[in-house]
């Protein structure tokens, strides 16, 4: 809103007021530094400047104020803001206020696009029983509030229903990493980069067992594809071998017959008979257990993979990302779970 400029007083009597207003304006501007320049911007009071190692003096080229620039971009690029800090922890601290979880104040981290202002160290989530995170995450307060959910209703009721016990324990967990997607140069950033995803790789049991990914999922769509196909290409080249074997017993026989009339009433040799015909090829796969579907598809997996399934179907309502084996073999052996923001229903596979 623009202000109505004051009349300006009269030199009689007020000249005073004048020279005494501008001398408490000239107090009140910061002291230059020793050996600052006039002109020079001073400092602004209360931004938090990250400590920087000693290096060599800068070139006589490059003036003062261009050093200062690029030092002043370098903490603000490192640092977070105070009041980012207060809020992200003020946030989190309401979030968790209705979870059962075992967490760790961490450090802001800033490093570049990666990080964020209030970390946390997850040690272990839900009450009765506890699930300790071995090792532990360094996730944001969102996602655990998320896994605490998961936890409730989907992981720990599939779990007794199933395994007829509880989960205990999760093991080879994988949180926070400034990365890109895949680690590759010129994919996305990661959402491990925010602290906003965990990866898991398998989950121990109060009574003892162990159920991991990688070895209990079993087979995958596609590895049950790739099995097809490597069977069907089997029988083919059976065929082909068989064909070639018979074109040639065939001329064999041919030429043969035509010195006398009697090779007309000569039986087929028996070995012969035999290379004619092609070999057999099954094209069921035997499962672990040994059953198999006629369609060539292992028998229903066993408890540990249909209570694996029936835990990434849950996560899938709680995480904007859930990947698993039939996702790509890079997640073969763990799950992985993240909060990206998504329209509609998330990525699950």
């Amino acid at each position: 809103m623009l202000r109505r400029e004051e009349p300006i007083p009269a030199l009689s009597g007020g000249l005073s007021h004048v020279v005494m207003t501008g001398l408490l304006a000239l107090a009140a501007l910061p002291a230059l530094e020793p050996g600052a320049r006039p002109g020079d911007v001073p400092p602004a009071v209360g931004v938090p400047r990250a400590a920087t190692a000693p290096g060599p003096a800068p070139s006589p080229a490059v003036t003062g104020v261009v050093s200062s620039e690029v030092t002043a971009a370098s903490d603000i690029e490192d640092v977070w803001p105070e009041d980012e800090i207060v809020r992200g922890r003020e946030q989190c601290m309401h979030i968790l206020s209705t979870t059962a979880a075992d967490v760790e104040w961490l450090e802001p981290v800033k490093k570049g696009p990666c990080g964020l202002p209030a970390p946390v160290r997850l040690k272990s989530v839900g009450s009765s029983p506890t699930i300790v995170f071995d090792p532990p995450v360094d996730v944001n307060c969102r996602m655990v509030a998320a896994l605490d959910r998961w936890v409730k209703t989907t992981l720990q009721p599939t779990a007794r229903e199933r395994m007829r016990s509880e989960v205990v324990r999760i093991v080879g967990a994988y949180g926070y990493s400034c990365r890109n997607i895949y680690n590759l140069p010129n994919a996305k950033l990661s959402q491990h980069a925010l602290a906003n995803a965990i990866d898991i790789g398998g989950f121990g049991f109060a009574d003892g067992r162990m159920v991991r990914v990688l070895k209990s999922w079993g087979l995958t769509a596609r590895d049950i594809k790739a099995q097809q196909q490597a069977k069907a290409k089997a029988l083919a080249e059976a065929k082909t071998k068989a064909a070639t074997v018979q074109t040639g017993d065939g001329a064999k026989a041919k030429g043969s017959l035509a010195g006398t009339a009697d090779k007309s009433k000569q039986k087929v040799n028996p070995v012969t008979q035999a290379s004619l015909s092609p070999p057999s090829v099954s094209l069921r796969p035997v499962s672990k257990d040994g059953e198999t579907t006629a369609a060539g598809v292992p028998a229903k997996p066993g408890k540990e993979a249909l209570f694996l399934r029936a835990i990434h179907e849950g996560a899938c309502r709680e995480f904007g990302t859930v990947l698993g084996p039939e996702a790509n073999d890079p997640h073969r052996n763990h799950f992985h779970l993240d909060l990206i923001s998504r329209r509609g229903r998330g990525y699950c596979e």
